[in-house]
């Protein structure tokens, strides 16, 4: 068995040939994830027979290395991934949500249940969240520059400005 302590586990040395097979496999994941049809990281994973949580560490740790001459790639992708999230919080808005009390849902005299708007106004938080997001990704929200100048008048600079005043004042009523 070997010279292991009880209840341990042993765990393959990084090699140089892993490293290649995990580039390799996260390659192939990236690909599967972002070709023509797009597979869900489950679908991915079935794929290449390994966990979900083995594709997203491996897509998470691979994807910038691949995509580093391709940023626009990368921003379809994250565009791709809130555009999923916000179908799916739009479909919950149009769902009913009553208020619960003790387990309970409260009702009104009338036997009808009571609306409970709190939960649709948090998923409209969180698609405004996922817009400002998506702004940000395709450069939406960059700040415009604005060229101005500002110059401090002080007390003695006021009396000489009114002075002119006056000034052309006269200068113009004679």
């Amino acid at each position: 068995m070997g010279n292991r302590e009880p209840g341990t586990t042993s765990r393959p040395r990084p090699t140089h040939f892993n490293k290649e097979k995990e580039a390799a496999d996260a390659k192939r994941m990236f690909q599967l994830r972002t070709g023509p049809d797009r597979l869900t990281l489950a679908a991915i994973a079935d794929e290449m027979g390994c966990s979900v949580f083995r594709v997203q560490k491996l897509l998470n740790k691979y994807t910038p290395k691949l995509l580093e001459k391709d940023a626009n790639a990368h921003r379809d992708i994250e565009i791709g991934k809130l555009d999923l999230l916000e179908e799916k919080l739009w479909m919950m808005v149009d769902e009913n949500y009553y208020t619960v009390s003790n387990g309970q849902v409260v009702i009104f005299e009338t036997g009808e249940p009571v609306p409970d708007i709190d939960p649709v106004l948090k998923i409209i938080d969180r698609i405004l969240k996922v817009a400002e997001r998506r702004s940000k990704l395709l450069g939406l929200d960059k700040p415009i520059r604005v060229d101005a100048t500002v110059t401090q008048v002080d007390s003695m600079d006021r009396e000489l400005m009114e002075m002119m005043r006056q000034g052309r004042g006269q200068f113009n009523g004679s």
